[in-house]
């Protein structure tokens, strides 16, 4: 350790040198630079020292090369030298440090990512150090794989490392798949051309040594996401075409292990979305092909007579894969949609589930989104899945909600959208559910049906969940004819009146409605009626304050009524709201009885709960600071 300290500090006294030859900074910027290395340079031979103390000079060196680097662009000099200096002693500082701690996995990454931009042609001599001390971490396999192979280009030493670390690993997913896409990669390079008639070209034998990492690997993992991003690896643009048996044959172990899984028919129905059909891969010992290509609808989904063309000229020209290199059959967007939308029906009848009905619902509500080609279809596709949905009584109410949204854009649209709401609400009675179905009427404007809609609402709702449509009849009433106002003072006070705690705002609201239409003896009466029922509402006693304030500069009424607004607030809020008492405290300062004021603080102080008393008396104090 100590030739090593003793050899940093030689290697710096040439670099401080030629710094002050260059001018590159003063001389007292020099003294600091060695002060600080010197302090650094003692914590690392110390016998008690860190991992920590060689990552803070290590960073320390970082910085010294950025601001070295920054000079020479600035003063245009070259300054390779001195910045080679820094960079070797760096290398130096990770070396010891991982010599002292070669178990801190993160010095080694820091390392690793530092030389791959200073010296490249070692990262893979690293990578093998540290796989000695952490080959039991997947990931530093898998990255070590693919550094070798993406940068030095030596499929032989990737083998090797990948064989070495399925050993160790043989059911990471991590090392299967990233093995699996590097032979695939290598395999797409490779000449498709055999040497003779029974021979297999370079690419099979390539593709054949994908297959058995496939099929050793399924062997040991039994995960259906690892088998979706094998047949997701397969459907890069690179392989597509040359991985077709390999498809079919995750496809066919899909189906036979995890035909009970959403996620693979919603993949499945996916893939003829974009082109990759099974019908391309069809085989007679696949069960695959039994399942999904059994009765596959030879009939387009939308019938002859529908006033839409069956192909656009960019149907005809949506070829997906190039002309003639492709062993996917080019089809039209409409027949991929029918395939797309065949696959799911497949799908929700082998596993009818809500997952499996709401990935086909956003599927085909993904296809709505963009109605440039084959907008008919695209909605004829969608009112089945709504209809499958709703028959299998497995839709959700967003589903719904698009639904019903849809169904009122159609003939017999509040008809349709009524009755598919009482079926709903017979499985499951939510607060959206009555919401659309308000909502329904208020369009029309039907009266009778909404007040009946929503006293069903209000029977089996609980009081709490149902403040939306209590606001929704209050504003529809609210819109209606002079006639129906008595109505809508009505549902506005029965709301006000309501005992749950939620519906506490519509009191202040209310108030202030019968304020502005009305006469102020009847807004104290509401008031008064308002202010006793449970549960308490502060705005309800602000809202009244205010009304009182305007009254008396118009009428010069008694200020007893405004000081009761002030009274009641700090009856039912005085403990837990200090606000309460200050706004009291003002209006004797400003409209009352100044003398009040030092009572009401005596009575805030022996009220309010404990924590809450010192900032109370601070404002208090600040209150009489501007009398």
């Amino acid at each position: 350790m100590a030739e090593f300290v003793e050899e940093i500090r030689e290697r710096l006294l040439p670099e401080y040198e030629q710094m002050k030859t260059l001018g590159i900074c003063p001389d007292d910027q020099i003294r600091e630079t060695k002060r600080k290395r010197e302090n650094l340079l003692n914590k690392i031979f110390q016998s008690q020292r860190s991992v920590a103390d060689y990552a803070d000079f290590i960073r320390h060196e970082k910085l010294i090369h950025k601001w070295i680097t920054e000079k020479e662009r600035s003063q245009g000099q070259n300054l390779s030298e001195l910045k080679h200096s820094i960079v070797t002693r760096i290398i130096k500082l990770y070396r010891e440090g991982l010599r002292f701690c070669p178990n801190e996995e993160r010095l080694w990454d820091n390392f690793i990512m530092f030389s791959k931009k200073s010296i490249p042609h070692e990262v893979t001599g690293i990578y093998e150090k540290m796989l000695a001390y952490h080959g039991d971490k997947p990931t530093v396999w898998c990255n070590a794989g693919i550094w070798v192979h993406e940068n030095v280009g030596n499929i032989q030493k990737v083998k090797e490392i990948f064989f070495r670390a399925l050993q160790r690993h043989p059911d990471s997913e991590a090392l299967n798949i990233t093995f699996f896409i590097i032979l695939l990669k290598e395999a797409s390079k490779m000449s498709c051309t055999p040497t003779s008639k029974t021979t297999p070209s370079e690419q099979e034998l390539g593709l054949e040594r994908a297959a058995l990492v496939y099929r050793n690997s399924k062997t040991k993992i039994s995960n259906v996401f690892y088998f979706m991003k094998l047949l997701k690896g397969c459907e890069g643009e690179q392989y597509v075409n040359i991985t077709a048996s390999l498809q079919k044959e995750i496809i066919d172990d899909l189906m036979i292990n995890f035909s009970r899984e959403e996620s693979v028919w919603d993949a499945l129905a996916q893939r003829e979305l974009q082109g990759l059909s099974m019908i391309d891969l069809k085989s007679t010992s696949l069960k695959s092909s039994i399942l999904i290509e059994e009765n596959i609808p030879q009939k387009p989904i939308l019938a002859t007579g529908d006033a839409e063309k069956s192909q656009t000229s960019e149907d005809r020209e949506d070829k997906l894969f190039p002309k003639g290199k492709s062993i996917w059959q080019v089809r039209t967007l409409k027949r991929r949609i029918e395939l797309c939308v065949h696959v799911y029906q497949v799908g929700v009848r082998t596993v009818p589930t809500a997952t499996m009905f709401s990935n086909f619902i956003n599927a085909m509500l993904k296809l709505n989104q963009d109605l440039t080609n084959q907008p008919i279809l695209k909605r004829k596709c969608l009112a089945i899945a709504f209809k499958e949905g709703h028959t299998f009584k497995l839709m959700n109410e967003d589903h719904y909600y698009a639904c019903i949204k849809m169904l009122l854009k159609g003939a017999k649209g509040v008809e349709n959208a009524t009755k598919m709401l009482t079926e709903a609400t017979h499985l499951k009675k939510t607060l959206l559910y009555y919401e659309m179905w308000m909502v329904v009427y208020m369009t029309e404007n039907n009266d009778k049906k909404f007040l009946e809609i929503f006293r069903k609402a209000k029977d089996q709702l609980e009081p709490a969940t149902s403040v939306s449509l209590w606001r929704m009849a209050i504003t529809f009433f609210k819109t209606r004819p002079s006639e129906a106002n008595e109505k809508f003072l009505k549902f506005f006070k029965d709301a006000a009146m309501q005992l749950s705690l939620e519906f506490a705002p519509f009191r202040g609201d209310y108030l202030e409605y019968i304020s502005a239409t009305s006469t102020l003896d009847r807004t104290r009466r509401e008031y008064d009626e308002l202010s006793k029922m449970p549960p308490p509402c502060l705005e309800l006693h602000r809202k009244m304050a205010d009304v009182e304030s305007k009254a008396l500069s118009v009428f010069r009424v008694d200020k007893s009524r405004w000081r009761k607004c002030y009274e009641n607030a700090t009856h039912y809020f005085g403990k837990t709201n200090s606000q309460v008492w200050i706004d009291y405290i003002k209006f004797e300062r400003d409209q009352g009885d100044p003398k009040n004021m030092a009572h009401l603080y005596e009575r805030a102080k022996s009220t309010l709960d404990k924590q809450l008393v010192d900032n109370f008396m601070t404002e208090f104090t600040l209150l009489k600071a501007i009398i």
